[in-house]
């Protein structure tokens, strides 16, 4: 029988508290370097997609049910729910403040689609936009600008 049963040991190596200041600090090293590496793409999309036009024009629930053009197609996005009446659309997450920030809304654009209604939780929203289109739906705020670049469906 060996003389030392039951003392204890003195441990050798990293404690603990070490080795979690290490791996959290692995983590958010690498967090920051995804973001950096991430960034010029996304203020590059960003930029593409910061489409300027005058507002499309809003319809009521009541105005849509009575006009004639209706909503025959529908598609959901990041828990947002879009409808059109025809044409091609393309969405993107764009990330906030031009790309440099955190965080990321919706943006769609619509070729023509007679007619749009987006549905998020703060409820219905229709538009009537003249031809091509495009959705900003930030902070469940629903807009919609009458002009867009993308030019419809590229196959694939």
């Amino acid at each position: 029988m060996t003389s030392d049963f039951g003392s204890r040991r003195s441990r050798r190596g990293v404690p603990a508290p070490v080795w979690i200041l290490i791996a959290v600090l692995a983590v958010g090293a690498f967090f920051v370097a995804n973001w950096l590496i991430r960034r010029p793409a996304n203020i590059q999309k960003a930029q593409a997609w910061d489409i300027k036009g005058p507002p499309c024009p809003p319809l009521s629930a009541a105005a849509y049910q009575a006009q004639a053009i209706k909503v025959t197609q529908h598609f959901e996005d990041d828990g947002v729910s879009f409808g059109r009446a025809g044409g091609h659309v393309s969405c993107e997450d764009i990330v906030n403040d031009g790309g440099k920030g955190f965080g990321s809304y919706t943006e769609c654009q619509f070729t023509g689609p007679g007619v749009v209604q987006v549905t998020t939780s703060a409820g219905d929203s229709y538009f009537l936009p003249a031809g091509p289109a495009t959705i900003t739906i930030k902070d469940n705020k629903v807009s919609c600008v009458t002009a867009a670049w993308y030019r419809g469906d590229t196959g694939g």
